[in-house]
């Protein structure tokens, strides 16, 4: 199959870059809002596990198009005359000692060499006839085309470029960059299909392995998310006790080491997590996602991420009676539910205790000289919901941003109680147990039945979509 190539042009600004920076998944090609960033046509392909499916060309913005049209129009006597009539053009421009359309040369080279024309629009400016020139120009190449309105500002004048851009264009689509989902970006592929035969079979192809490389990439998310939930939760840090020992001193200093080390470790889960949806070079700030995203230890900002303080003590409950269940279970019945009350009541009393005073680090050991003190695991089930709550958010974070979004990333303040509840009841109670149990290490199996529940968790809210500036 022919590898499919699309030129993206239009006038300068209007989020071409990002556009290509989208579609292509890549978050290296350079998105401005300074006018004419981009000089050169420049080649980007989309690779799917090493595949090359199709080439999106970023060119520089249409500078004189009423000039050029001018000129072909006083050396093409017909229709059938006009392709040649621009290539004409190109060629003699081209070899032209000092030319004053290099930036219409660039663009509309790889049109000529083949590739198809996505023209792309700012549908936040009112439509005006100097617009005229270019899609004219383009519609004389006579290559498969389609019209992209890009509300960079919003989509007040949408109306009226749909209206005018539908006579020169067979296909107009909102398309925005920054938000496309993947269902918006299959319908500009789909739309190519349509408007060019020959390319159907490979765009079909690449729209099924891209299909299949979403579905991976949100599951080798969730399980990175699962494996450093339960290293956060049953991590232990420990300080040796000397001979002349101040206590406070050491629970000082073991606090310190232990919040450090969970740091590292939800650092980590991150930056996997950018390497793994090629974000890269996403902008964070240290090892936090803005300058008012809270502290991993900041007990203010709980709130945002865990569960509020009913759902933690019902969970809690539910969970200890499950657990007790079990162990009457293995007695036959003979405890008549007396393991699955008792459980119930402790882990909701405890649980209870716990949301009154969340802050509070449990630092084991006497403090006796040649002993060791030690902190974690993790035990407090308001913490672990926190923990899970920013990994949760932060993975769906990934998967809906966009590659053409350079803006400083920032969480959606989407609480754990509300993302709980597109879990069915009996299943809430079963992460809590295994939440519980990732204190002491999960097998595989456990840990697999995680990486599902946070890929559950982890599905962007319909609608909620991240909103930036385009380049």
């Amino acid at each position: 199959m022919t590898m499919p190539g699309f030129a993206v042009v239009g006038h300068p600004n209007k989020g071409k870059s990002s556009i290509v920076a989208t579609l292509t998944r890549q978050d290296a090609i350079r998105i401005s809002e300074i006018s004419g960033t981009t000089t050169t046509a420049q080649a980007f392909e989309l690779c799917v596990d090493g595949v090359s499916h199709y080439r999106l060309i970023d060119t520089p913005g249409f500078q004189r198009p009423r000039q050029v049209l001018s000129w072909l129009q006083q050396r093409a006597p017909n229709a059938a005359e006009r392709k040649q009539t621009v290539q004409d053009f190109v060629t003699e421009q081209r070899h032209a000692a000092s030319s004053r359309f290099q930036d219409e040369i660039e663009l509309l080279q790889p049109i000529l060499d083949g590739a198809g024309i996505i023209y792309v629009v700012d549908g936040s400016l009112p439509y005006s006839p100097e617009f005229e020139a270019e899609m004219t120009i383009l519609q004389w190449t006579g290559q498969p085309r389609m019209a992209l309105i890009n509300p960079i500002g919003g989509a007040a004048h949408v109306e009226e470029w749909q209206n005018a851009l539908s006579q020169y264009f067979s296909v107009v689509r909102v398309f925005d960059p920054m938000t496309a989902d993947r269902q918006k970006q299959f319908a500009v592929l789909s739309a190519f299909a349509e408007l060019h035969e020959p390319w159907r079979p490979a765009i079909e192809a690449t729209m099924a392995a891209l299909t299949r490389y979403f579905d991976r990439l949100a599951s080798q998310g969730a399980m990175i998310v699962a494996e450093h939930m339960v290293q956060m939760i049953s991590h232990v840090s420990d300080v040796r006790v000397p001979a002349d020992f101040a206590k406070s001193a050491l629970e000082t200093q073991l606090k310190s080491q232990y919040q450090r080390h969970l740091r590292d470790m939800e650092f980590s889960m991150q930056r996997q997590l950018q390497s793994l949806f090629a974000h890269s070079n996403m902008r964070v700030q240290a090892q936090l996602l803005s300058a008012d995203y809270p502290d991993l230890f900041d007990n203010s900002h709980w709130y945002l991420y865990g569960l509020d303080r009913q759902k933690i003590v019902a969970l809690a409950a539910s969970a200890g009676a499950a657990a007790g269940a079990v162990l009457d279970a293995g007695v036959g019945g003979s405890s008549l539910m007396a393991g699955a009350l008792a459980g119930g009541l402790l882990s909701g009393l405890a649980s209870l205790a716990a949301t009154w005073k969340p802050e509070k680090l449990n630092i084991k050991g006497v403090p006796v000289a040649g002993k060791t003190l030690t902190a974690g695991p993790v035990r407090d089930l308001t913490f672990v919901f926190v923990l899970l709550g920013r990994a949760v958010d932060f993975l769906e974070l990934m998967l809906r941003r966009t590659h053409a979004d350079r803006t400083v990333a920032e969480l959606a303040s989407t609480g754990l109680t509300e993302r709980l509840e597109r879990l069915p009841k009996l299943e809430q109670v079963q992460l809590t147990r295994s939440l519980q149990k990732a204190a002491k290490g999960l097998n595989d199996k456990e840990l697999v039945q995680l990486r599902d529940w946070v890929l559950q968790l982890s599905q962007p809210v319909p609608g909620d979509s991240p909103t930036g500036k385009p380049g």
